[in-house]
């Protein structure tokens, strides 16, 4: 949660609540294009002025009632095996964009084109420490012999994730968990050295 700028009255955390709901809601129902302050202010039964004190802008909203419905974050494992580790992030990632999960994530993707506020929020608490994650663990995973002979890492997150992401940025469903096996069985196998 974005810190309160504006010091007055006790904050009501169910208040809170209900706008971070409301928030979710709005933001699956009708993507961040539509997503507006006061919309979220009349379907939360709270004032505007109450949502800008704990929110600078519709974008950091967005995000933390992203976070607030996804209720964890994702883990990041360290398990030893760079492959286990790949399919145990991307597995736990996929179930937890199935769904109204994906469809908000995908409206608040769309919407950082436009919006810079957005993009930074948004790239901040969710891509960038998937991002140092996944290049981290796959510069170890080179630098151990864990990879094929020729295995660039960059290229070879981009087919471990693309999967992922693409249905969301056109539209479409996150595979399935089956389709999701079948696929990290075909990428891992072209990525990581076996034994």
């Amino acid at each position: 949660m974005t810190k309160s700028r504006v010091t007055g009255r006790p904050r009501s955390e169910t208040s809170r609540e209900a706008i971070l709901e409301a928030a979710f809601r709005l933001l699956v129902a009708r993507g961040y294009a539509g997503f507006a302050i006061e919309a979220v202010a009349a379907a939360a039964g709270a004032g505007k002025t109450t949502i800008y004190r704990w929110w600078r802008s519709k974008a950091e909203l967005a995000v933390d009632a992203f976070f607030h419905a996804t209720q964890a974050e994702l883990r990041l494992p360290e398990t030893g095996s760079a492959e286990a580790d790949f399919r145990a992030q991307i597995t736990e990632l996929a179930a937890l964009l199935r769904g109204e999960r994906g469809r908000a994530l995908a409206a608040m993707l769309g919407g950082a084109r436009a919006d810079p506020t957005l993009a930074q929020a948004l790239g901040s608490r969710w891509l960038e420490p998937r991002r140092r994650w996944g290049v981290a663990r796959m510069t170890r995973a080179a630098e151990a012999g864990d990879l094929r002979p020729g295995v660039e890492p960059d290229a070879a997150l981009a087919v471990l994730y693309g999967p992922l992401y693409t249905p969301l940025l056109f539209g479409g469903e996150v595979p399935g968990p089956a389709a999701v096996a079948a696929y990290l069985d075909i990428a891992c196998a072209g990525i990581f050295a076996r034994s």
